[in-house]
């Protein structure tokens, strides 16, 4: 089991960005939008959050997405991604694809994580959960073909931001909240059997989404890859607010979001409130 849990490690960094890859109106809270609550013991989650944003009469939310999550959690965001007039989301696709549940293909190289993740953890995937052929749902996000492109065209920055970010986790010794960071060590410590192994191994991953989302957070404006993303969803936003829809909801990866909002802000909307979805529950 310790195998499958480091090479989920491996793979924080492209689920916090690629995979479909969280106020006042002074917006006094730091820009975040994934955070692990690990406080007090036997209470934590793993939270994503919905930004609301005003300019005159126009709301436009920010719903930020996890990618691996409670099915629970997917529930109560088809509900509300449901409820939008006009929902732009995030999906690198191929042109023509028809946006529906995808599933996991049970052949692919990541399945013996993703199965580990769904029976062990009780983890579910967005591409599986979540309708994306919803009447509402507009997609704001490259094709397939820009992407890699737009990857081609800026293969060393994308790299080099991939690299930083490893090496960056590498050299953390402790956690955001001063705990000491014990890396792989910290799952062969949890060795109760049964459900409160899985339970212990789940909020050391979640901690670790988290963290690999703060790093991200920090860089994401320098970085082309995710920039180019956001130009593009606020593109179909810019051609919905001329069509006078005055009620939208963007529905990207967390780690987009932070720059997503100052390009908000730059189009002269303010933020006026945050609200929190529990992504994983490890409360008992």
């Amino acid at each position: 089991m310790l195998h499958r849990t480091l090479r989920f490690r491996l793979l924080l960094p492209l689920l916090v960005v690629l995979l479909p890859g969280l106020a006042s109106a002074a917006a006094p809270e730091p820009v975040e939008y994934i955070r692990f609550v690990s406080a007090p013991p036997g209470q934590e989650h793993l939270d994503t959050a919905i930004g609301h944003f005003r300019r005159g009469d126009v709301q436009v939310d920010l719903v930020a997405a996890i990618h691996i999550a409670d099915l629970s959690y997917y529930k109560q965001l088809q509900r509300r991604l449901d409820a939008y007039p006009r929902l732009l989301f995030e999906l690198v696709a191929a042109d023509g694809q028809q946006y529906a549940r995808t599933g996991v293909r049970t052949n692919s190289g990541l399945s013996g994580v993703q199965i580990w993740l769904r029976e062990k953890l009780k983890l579910t995937f967005q591409l599986e959960e979540i309708d994306y052929k919803r009447g509402n749902f507009v997609h704001a996000d490259l094709g397939l073909e820009e992407l890699m492109a737009h990857l081609k065209g800026h293969w060393t920055e994308t790299l080099g931001m991939f690299l930083r970010w490893m090496l960056k986790d590498a050299a953390r010794s402790t956690n955001a909240d001063g705990s000491i960071r014990f890396g792989g060590l910290e799952l062969f410590g949890a060795v109760t059997p049964g459900a409160d192994r899985n339970l212990a191994i789940k909020r050391v991953l979640a901690r670790e989404l988290a963290e690999m989302g703060d790093m991200t957070q920090a860089s994401a404006g320098s970085d082309a890859l995710i920039a180019r993303r956001n130009e593009t969803a606020l593109a179909v936003l810019q051609t919905q607010l001329q069509k006078r829809v005055k009620r939208l909801g963007i529905f990207y990866g967390g780690a987009h979001m932070p720059d997503m909002q100052r390009r908000l802000e730059a189009l002269g909307f303010r933020r006026t409130g945050v609200e929190w979805l529990v992504a994983w529950d490890m409360r008992h």
